[in-house]
C-alpha cells in the first residue's frame, strides 16, 4: 500500500484518457488469505500460519496458469492434510473477497462511457468466483488474467499483451494498482498509472479527473 507522499503517486502529465485498467485486487476487491487458511484450519492439522505459507508457496505457480487448478487443488490439500470436501476447499480458498465501494463508483461511472477492461494477476478459481458472486464483472469490456496469459504483473510481457491487444495508444491509457512495482511496469508499458490506496480513495478521484473521461 501507498503514503501520499510515495513518488509513484506523484501526478503523471495527462492527456485524456481512451481506456482504463482495473486491477482487482485491493482496488476494486479488497482480500484477505488470512481468511481461507482460518477456515482450512478446521480441517486439518496444521496451523494458519502454516497454511497460510503453504498457501504462498503455491500462489506463483496457480495465477501464473503453470499448474492447472484441479492439481493446485490436489498438492495444497494434501500438504496441509486437509480432510474436508474438495468443493468445500475450493469454496475456502476462494471466499477471501469483499467489495471496494468507493472504486466500484467509480468504475460504474464509466460503464458505457470510456472501454474499461480488468488487469489482474489472478488464477482461475478465483476469477471465475469473483464473476459469480459479483454480477458488474461482467460490464467490463475485457480483462487481461495472470492464469491466462502465463505472465504475472510485473513482467512486461503483462503490460505486452494489453499494449497488442487494445487499439489505443499507451499514453493513453489509464491504470491503477495498489503494488508499487506493478505500477512501475505500467508505467514502462507507458500508460498513465497511480498506485492506489483504498485508504486515499479522494486522492486518487482528484488524480483521476485528469483523465478527462
Amino acid at each position: 500500500m501507498s503514503d501520499s507522499a510515495s513518488p509513484l503517486s506523484i501526478p503523471q502529465p495527462q492527456l485524456p484518457a481512451q481506456a482504463v485498467l482495473f486491477d482487482i485486487g485491493n482496488v476494486l476487491l479488497k482480500f484477505d488469505f488470512n481468511r481461507a487458511a482460518r477456515a482450512m484450519a478446521a480441517h486439518c492439522e496444521k496451523s494458519v500460519e502454516e497454511i497460510r505459507t503453504a498457501l504462498d508457496g503455491w500462489q506463483h505457480r496457480h495465477e501464473t496458469g503453470t499448474v492447472t487448478s484441479d492439481d493446485f487443488g490436489t498438492a495444497l490439500r494434501a500438504e496441509i492434510g486437509y480432510t474436508g470436501a474438495e468443493s468445500l476447499f475450493r469454496e475456502q480458498f476462494c471466499d477471501i473477497f469483499t467489495p471496494n465501494e468507493p472504486m466500484w463508483e467509480f468504475a460504474r461511472s464509466l460503464f458505457g462511457k470510456v472501454p474499461v477492461y480488468l488487469f489482474s494477476n489472478i488464477s482461475l478459481w478465483h476469477e471465475t468466483w469473483v464473476f459469480e458472486k459479483y454480477p458488474d464483472f461482467v460490464r467490463f469490456d475485457g480483462g487481461f488474467y495472470s492464469w491466462r496469459l502465463l505472465a504475472m504483473k510485473p513482467d512486461p510481457a503483462f503490460y505486452k499483451a494489453a499494449v497488442e491487444a487494445l487499439p489505443f495508444p499507451p499514453g493513453r491509457i489509464a491504470y491503477m494498482d495498489d503494488m508499487p512495482l506493478n505500477v512501475e511496469g505500467g508505467r514502462a508499458a507507458g500508460f498513465q498509472c497511480w498506485q492506489y490506496s483504498a485508504d486515499e480513495h479522494p486522492a486518487f478521484l482528484a488524480h483521476a479527473a485528469g483523465w478527462g473521461i
